[in-house]
């Protein structure tokens, strides 16, 4: 089982800007999303989500890191994505997919 923790707004930006001080930049990285492995097994998780507004979907598929990315249990891994705020506000739900295409829904509150 994953634990989504989709944090909006949060200071990933200037901590991105104080560990890359001389290379390469990484700006308006808005959304943070802690992802807790809660079970006993590993997960694999697709560096991508789904948000859910209504009857709309819209696929984010541009997160870091990038690439499938293995929690094991007890786990937390971080991504990072730049999201319109106006979006954000009006939708209801983010949903990762794990390797095997389960479905992992978070309510965003």
């Amino acid at each position: 089982m994953l634990r989504i923790r989709p944090i909006m707004n949060s200071a990933v930006e200037e901590i991105f800007a104080f560990k890359v001080c001389c290379g390469p930049k990484a700006f308006d990285q808005n959304l943070e999303i802690l992802i807790t492995n809660e079970g006993d097994l590993p997960v694999e998780v697709q560096s991508r989500f789904d948000l859910r507004s209504g009857s709309q979907i819209h696929r984010f598929d541009t997160l870091m890191p990038h690439g499938l990315q293995r929690i094991e249990p007890g786990r937390v891994i971080a991504f990072y994505c730049n999201m319109d705020e106006v979006l954000w506000e009006k939708s209801e739900e983010l949903i990762f997919y794990d390797r095997e295409g389960n479905a992992y829904p978070a309510r965003i509150t």
